[in-house]
């Protein structure tokens, strides 16, 4: 993990653990056991920071779905990869979630705005039952609430399992 990774990463768990009210680059890089200095090479301001944070887990999502889309076969790929690469982070990767919190802090919602659109193309291309599709991306945005908001492993495990039923009834073609 190169130093810039390890600094995202730190401030991620940073915000999830103390809030973004405590991320500062004097406290990241007492976090990170680096100077000042060394956190304002590679970010030259807070703002910086946060929209590099939220480029990283968007990046590593986006990643995720490809990985899935391109072991599907059958209908709905594109659908079905984004539900299984929701569930990548069933275990509550507290990294990426704080990067979400941080993302209603600055100027990186623009960000997740824009992927949402790519996505909303996709979503729309993949599948003749729009309202199946629909359906699961609406029960994949809730279980991020849910990870958000940290619900219960029991909410969770079913929530899961109710996704896995449906991605795999759309690849049957069912609704």
């Amino acid at each position: 993990m190169s130093k810039k990774q390890l600094l995202l990463r730190t401030a991620a768990h940073i915000i999830q653990t103390e809030g973004i009210q405590q991320l500062s680059m004097d406290h990241l890089a007492k976090r990170a056991g680096i100077t000042k200095g060394g956190v304002l090479y590679h970010f030259d301001s807070k703002a910086n920071l946060l929209r590099q944070m939220n480029v990283m887990a968007l990046d590593a999502f986006e990643s995720r779905i490809a990985h899935h889309e391109a072991r599907l076969s059958g209908p709905y790929p594109f659908t079905r990869a984004y539900a299984l690469a929701t569930l990548d982070y069933s275990d509550g990767d507290a990294d990426l979630i704080a990067v979400f919190i941080s993302s209603q802090e600055d100027a990186s919602g623009n960000l997740w705005n824009e992927a949402s659109t790519r996505w909303d193309a996709q979503f729309a291309s993949d599948g003749p039952d729009a309202d199946a599709v629909l359906a699961l991306r609406l029960l994949c945005d809730g279980f991020w609430f849910a990870l958000t908001f940290g619900y219960s492993d029991t909410f969770k495990d079913r929530a899961a399992r109710i996704i896995r039923q449906k991605c795999d009834a759309l690849s049957k073609g069912e609704s």
